[in-house]
């Protein structure tokens, strides 16, 4: 059924699907990558510091793109697929409110990082909320892979 879906689909509809869900894969890795990293730093092996530049570095430079790219392609691949949002089925909702409300928690999750920087340590909250996330977001992917 999937392979029909994708031959049928517009080729117009191509590059706004390719951004939502290259956004979306790099957020989960980005995210998946400050839990993990967070974690490690929180065992206390003298690597505190360097850890949370980590954790920083990869909130600047992977989370808030990719969280961008997955919106816009999102929002742009929603405008074509439902035009004006006539008969939108569930999972998208379920996407718009996983989006939005991780994308809150990520802001939170990015200002602790930036703190844990500057105290010298991995504050524990933000493997905590990263987590959170990674979570959530492997809900959507059920969601919106499955379409239930």
């Amino acid at each position: 059924m999937a392979l029909l879906l994708a031959v049928i689909r517009p080729d117009s509809w191509n590059l706004a699907l390719f951004l939502h869900v290259l956004g979306a894969t790099v957020l989960f890795g980005s995210a998946a990558t400050i839990a993990i990293v967070g974690f490690a730093g929180r065992a206390g092996r003298g690597h505190e510091q360097l850890l949370a530049r980590v954790a920083l570095g990869t909130f600047l430079l992977a989370v808030i793109p990719a969280w961008i790219a997955m919106r816009v392609g999102a929002g742009w691949i929603e405008g074509k697929e439902f035009p004006g949002g006539a008969n939108e089925p569930g999972w998208v909702g379920v996407g718009f409110i996983v989006s939005e409300g991780t994308g809150v928690l990520l802001l939170v999750t990015g200002i602790l990082a930036w703190l844990s920087v500057r105290r010298g340590r991995l504050m524990l909250a933000v493997p905590l909320i990263a987590s959170l996330c990674v979570i959530a977001y492997a809900v959507a992917w059920v969601a919106m892979s499955g379409k239930p």
